[in-house]
């Protein structure tokens, strides 16, 4: 498997506003237009826009993460670069206002700098996965679709199946804009989902042996997967033994919840 040191939130960020920067358009609508591959004023351009917003909540929960003097010298940029982001007090339509002028340069580079410290100290993690093969995931995640979709609403909940389609099917979505976004942001949502379906686990006891045998094995095979996406490595048993614990682990606080 073919490793990445650039898979984190911030550098994602720093390629982003680089787009925007370097994209020669005469206003920052437009150049956020073509950085996003997204027409300006629709929906997807406003998903879009917002997975930018979530990249820099990242990057600031990602720097709080760093060593004591690393992070107090790079926070000192983040209100430099959120006002990049959001320009609160521009119209973005402005042609005064063309896209090379959204960053300054050196708050740039400082973002980078950002980047490349967290991918350093937090490397294999959540905030900076060493993988760059998605498909395992992808896989996975089509597999959740097909079970969830066969579900009967006595097994479980509509809301609650409806909630878990849309959340995966965003992961996909994710995957599929990996360029864009970037892998930290696929790891992210990952575990969102399989936190969500952790907790789903516990209201589908009416649910046939088969799905409930499906939905354990599904889950486990999540885990393993994003765990070696994380890592950087091969789905291995490891990556299985490492999931199984984390079941082991949840199944005995759910049963402490329940009681005898």
């Amino acid at each position: 498997m073919s490793f990445s040191s650039e898979n984190t939130a911030p550098h994602h960020l720093h390629s982003l506003l680089s787009r925007v920067q370097g994209s020669g358009k005469a206003t920052q609508a437009e150049g956020w237009a073509f950085a996003l591959e997204a027409s300006w004023g629709s929906v997807e351009f406003a998903k879009r826009h917002a997975e930018v917003a979530h990249l820099m909540v990242a990057t600031i929960e990602q720097l709080n993460a760093l060593p004591e003097r690393a992070r107090e010298r790079t926070l000192r940029y983040v209100n430099s670069w959120w006002n990049s982001l959001v320009q609160p007090q521009l119209n973005w339509t402005d042609a005064s206002r063309p896209a090379n002028n959204i960053i300054a340069q050196d708050m740039l580079d400082h973002l980078e700098a950002a980047a490349d410290l967290i991918a350093g100290n937090l490397v294999g993690s959540i905030a900076a996965p060493r993988g760059v093969d998605l498909d395992g995931i992808a896989e996975q995640c089509r597999e959740w679709l097909d079970l969830l979709r066969g579900m009967e609403g006595s097994e479980i909940s509509g809301p609650v199946r409806d909630g878990l389609v849309s959340q995966i099917e965003h992961l996909i979505w994710l995957v599929e804009n990996v360029e864009l976004f970037g892998g930290a942001r696929v790891a992210s949502e990952a575990s969102r989902v399989i936190g969500s379906l952790a907790q789903a686990s516990a209201i589908i006891e009416n649910a046939n042996p088969e799905t409930v045998s499906r939905w354990k094995k599904g889950w486990l095979a999540l885990i393993a997967v994003c765990v070696a996406f994380n890592g950087g490595v091969a789905v291995v048993q490891e990556s299985i033994d490492t999931g199984t614990s984390i079941v082991k682990e949840i199944t005995g606080v759910v049963q402490d919840i329940q009681g005898p």
